[in-house]
């Protein structure tokens, strides 16, 4: 029997997957300290924010035409567009951190030629190595549909920024969920605006989060990476 696709997805959209996606905050752990982000609505306000205003306008839309890719180089030139929208350092490296591991260790999963070339590509340097990018690769290998791909991308994303806040003592447990839940149709929307998105011209907006991720960079001590 052929593996599940579903299955699949749930592998690596899991937080138990060694990607180190478990470390990051995305701006949350500065926006805590600085007093914007004080409960559990600000949470699922800043959730909104950072998956129709960052990820639906770049992250999904680069995943989803990574989805769709011909070859090697078409993946390279959408993971250096990726890399150039991604403006605080923070950011940008521990994308490309969490890309590297899941690239590599899904590739000790599944036997796939462009999964490999690609692995090649980010180990002689020639690929960012953007997490969207590896885990656009991972799902295609895996035979998940690039929808479907774009929404567990999305779920993660909400899952891993739950979790930030519950560690964070921002929330509760069964405020992160309740806000998981709530989120589903902006999980969704998120999806349709990047699969209306054009690679070419990816477009974040969001000062207030790159200005967060920018400031986490210098920060004293912090818990998380980004």
């Amino acid at each position: 029997m052929s593996p599940d696709p579903l299955l699949g997805l749930l592998q690596l959209v899991d937080s138990g997957f060694p990607s180190g996606a478990f470390t990051l905050s995305h701006g949350l752990e500065t926006l805590v300290a600085d007093g914007v982000v004080r409960s559990p609505d600000d949470v699922a306000a800043l959730l909104e924010v950072s998956l129709l205003d960052r990820l639906a306008r770049a992250d999904l839309v680069v995943l989803l035409a990574v989805h769709r890719a011909a070859d090697l180089d078409e993946v390279l030139d959408l993971d250096r567009r990726l890399a150039t929208v991604k403006l605080a350092a923070d950011d940008r490296l521990a994308s490309q951190r969490v890309g590297r591991r899941l690239a590599i260790e899904a590739s000790r999963l599944v036997s796939d030629a462009l999964m490999t070339a690609y692995v090649a590509a980010l180990t002689d340097g020639r690929a960012p190595a953007n997490a969207a990018v590896a885990l656009a690769l991972a799902t295609r290998a895996f035979g998940v549909t690039a929808s479907d791909a774009a929404l567990g991308a999305s779920w993660s994303f909400a899952n891993g920024l739950c979790a930030a806040a519950v560690r964070l003592g921002l929330i509760g447990h069964r405020d992160a969920q309740r806000i998981l839940r709530e989120a589903g149709p902006t999980l969704r929307q998120a999806v349709d605006r990047a699969s209306a998105g054009d690679p070419r011209s990816l477009r974040p907006s969001s000062p207030q989060l790159d200005v967060a991720l920018a400031r986490h960079e210098t920060a004293v001590a912090h818990l998380f990476a980004s």
